[in-house]
């Protein structure tokens, strides 16, 4: 389960992404946030086995590196039509 002060600030954090595209867009400025999924850091071997058990992909958890194209894009001239927007890389883990 989820303690209720990560899912208060997790959803904090995607209303304020929308609320800041939105204020923010008529200058031009583009506002979205990334949600990975579990990111590995030697967690404990059972967190990692029960976790990766519902990633869709891979079964793992995720790397750093699973994140680095999504970000890259982000940043890029490639997504200048994207704002206010909630990108989940999770590896199918919340669906």
């Amino acid at each position: 389960t989820m303690p209720v002060e990560y899912a208060a600030i997790k959803g904090a954090i995607i209303n304020l992404t929308k609320y800041l595209a939105s204020y923010l867009g008529k200058y031009n400025i583009r506002v979205n946030c990334l949600s990975p999924g579990g990111v590995y850091d030697h967690q404990p071997e059972s967190f990692v086995k029960k976790y990766s058990q519902k990633v869709l992909l891979g079964n793992r958890m995720a790397s750093v590196d699973d994140l680095t194209g999504t970000l890259l894009f982000l940043l890029s001239d490639d997504s200048k039509y994207l704002t206010g927007q909630n990108i989940v890389v999770d590896g199918g883990w919340s669906l």
